[in-house]
């Protein structure tokens, strides 16, 4: 029976209001051949001596404490720590289905990554949907368009198994505040061959009030922009048949990063300025494109026309 070790790695920082959920979800699987990677990205409430006890009672944990350097260089040091055949990243404030590893791995036999759906949980339980299972196959090509599409599949790690030799060479960029998953995804996504896709509702995420993605823009918001335009020129060089909806995936970015500057009143003149002519070269990929709803085409004009 195949049974590789899984390597879930889970960065944290202050999660002590959270954290148990997380654990004791990872903890309980039903598939036990685990290294769990608990990094603790200098926590200052009581994380660390919450990780440290439940590691006094699962020898499969890891715990490794560092100084505060963002989520990036957690990511990185649990990559580099983990020694499975496949990896798992999970949020500090999420939590998995008990059996998510084992359906995971019963899928991956002979592919590179397997890939579930997820829920944005609003409460601190929930009850597993009842779907009729249903699974695909996607290639190389198919996964590089659902990325770019980013609908069906976006940047986020926390549903995806992933081969570990596909990672190698591959880090996250400190660099990157915003969308570094997105950004080290797309890396890996060039090297796999084969992804397994289910409609399983697996993973459970929730967004908390203290998110990067609820706080007000900021430099580390408009890091995503640079990150995308780097993913545009690839996309150009190498992969032309993506060029128009890698430049769609940019503009999305730029215009909706205008509409959060327009609610909180961010000042970075130079910022805006390259947002605003990011979506006015690329206005007519932007109108033409039929994922992109009429309320966001139209306030995309509006940035055109001025901010």
């Amino acid at each position: 029976m195949f049974q590789p070790l899984i390597s879930v790695i889970v960065p944290i920082y202050n999660a002590e209001n959270f954290i148990k959920r997380c654990l004791d979800s990872i903890c309980g699987q039903s598939y036990t051949n685990l290294e769990i990677v608990l990094v603790n990205d200098g926590s200052k409430d009581n994380t660390l001596s919450i990780l440290k006890e439940y590691s006094s009672f699962d020898k499969r944990i890891k715990v490794i404490d560092q100084e505060n350097g963002g989520v990036a260089t957690a990511r990185n040091t649990g990559l580099t720590n983990a020694t499975g055949e496949y990896f798992l990243f999970v949020d500090a404030d999420d939590w998995i289905e008990t059996d998510m590893v084992e359906r995971m791995v019963s899928l991956v036999e002979e592919a590179d990554i397997a890939f579930c759906c997820a829920d944005h949980a609003e409460t601190k339980e929930m009850v597993k949907s009842e779907v009729s299972i249903e699974t695909e196959i996607w290639d190389q090509d198919r996964q590089l368009l659902e990325f770019m599409k980013h609908k069906r599949m976006t940047g986020m790690l926390w549903n995806k198994l992933i081969k570990k030799s596909l990672a190698d060479g591959i880090f996250f960029n400190p660099k990157t505040g915003y969308g570094e998953d997105a950004e080290f995804l797309w890396q890996i996504l060039k090297k796999s061959k084969k992804m397994v896709v289910t409609n399983e509702i697996l993973y459970h995420h929730v967004l908390e009030n203290t998110s990067i993605s609820h706080l007000s823009f900021s430099d580390k918001k408009y890091s995503a922009i640079p990150m995308w335009e780097s993913i545009v020129e690839d996309a150009k060089n190498n992969y032309p048949t993506l060029f128009h909806l890698a430049k769609e995936r940019l503009t999305s970015a730029a215009v909706f990063s205008l509409y959060e500057i327009k609610n909180c009143g961010y000042k970075n003149k130079e910022q805006i300025k390259h947002m605003r002519q990011i979506t006015r070269k690329n206005i007519v990929i932007f109108l033409k494109s039929p994922s992109i709803s009429i309320k966001f085409k139209l306030y995309a004009m509006a940035v055109c026309f001025g901010f």
